[in-house]
């Protein structure tokens, strides 16, 4: 009885520290790497996302706390208003009934090959042959012009795929831009590599959760008054 009191007690204590109307509670995939973030255990350390939400957690007057889960983990987070918002991401990856602000973040989704491998041209010349990809990520572009012939081969993360793809493990994998450029300036040999297949260009934006602590014209305001002061801009241009 007296342990069944104290987790009860705990699960409370965690509700009411999500729902502290002084902070902005941001979500974050635990996959997530630099230039978006980086993660030690539940910590954020820095990163665009980092920087972004302490930056949109200033502009609403809020304390910024950051939540580090699993991605099969994260929906039903913000659903339930364990978080307010999740940001650098598109409706197409995270259905559900979520507010969206507007779009903001430039990004792109690419594929990058070996020159062990044969080119691809274009997406459908990825047919039948495995890709590097995120456990738990959807891709829409692939899944749509290549339906079942769209063979995953899923990582924890875009490091474990990049590195496959160096020891020869697979020819292809999915990054983001952001991601492939800051390799690049880490050191990574762009010479063994084909250059990149652009599979989209996008702004991404962030979904806020409709039970938090924040309105969407209130998290709407906050971009563009970000905007307005060029600090999006000092961020991206920070980790380039």
């Amino acid at each position: 009885m007296k342990r069944s009191l104290v987790l009860v007690a705990g699960l409370l204590l965690g509700q009411a520290a999500a729902a502290d109307p002084k902070e902005l509670v941001i979500l974050l995939d635990d996959s997530t790497e630099m230039p978006q973030a980086e993660i030690s255990g539940t910590r954020v350390w820095r990163g665009i996302h980092h920087d972004l939400g302490r930056a949109l957690a200033k502009e609403l007057g809020k304390r910024p706390r950051f939540l580090v889960l699993p991605r099969q983990r994260i929906p039903a987070a913000l659903e339930s208003g364990q978080a307010d918002l999740i940001c650098m991401y598109l409706p197409t990856w995270l259905p559900g009934p979520f507010d969206w602000t507007q779009p903001f973040l430039p990004n792109a989704d690419v594929v990058i090959t070996s020159r062990h491998a044969i080119r691809p041209r274009r997406i459908e010349a990825l047919a039948g042959q495995p890709i590097g990809t995120i456990l738990g990520f959807r891709y829409p572009e692939l899944e749509a012009r290549l339906g079942p012939r769209f063979v995953r081969d899923d990582a924890p993360n875009a490091s474990s795929n990049l590195h496959k793809l160096q020891a020869g493990r697979t020819r292809h994998a999915v990054v983001n831009r952001l991601y492939l450029s800051y390799q690049e300036k880490l050191g990574l040999d762009a010479a063994t590599l084909y250059p990149p297949l652009v599979l989209r260009r996008y702004q991404a934006g962030c979904a806020l959760s409709r039970q938090g602590s924040v309105s969407l014209p209130q998290v709407d305001a906050a971009i563009d008054a970000l905007r307005r002061n060029d600090t999006v801009s000092r961020i991206y241009r920070k980790y380039r």
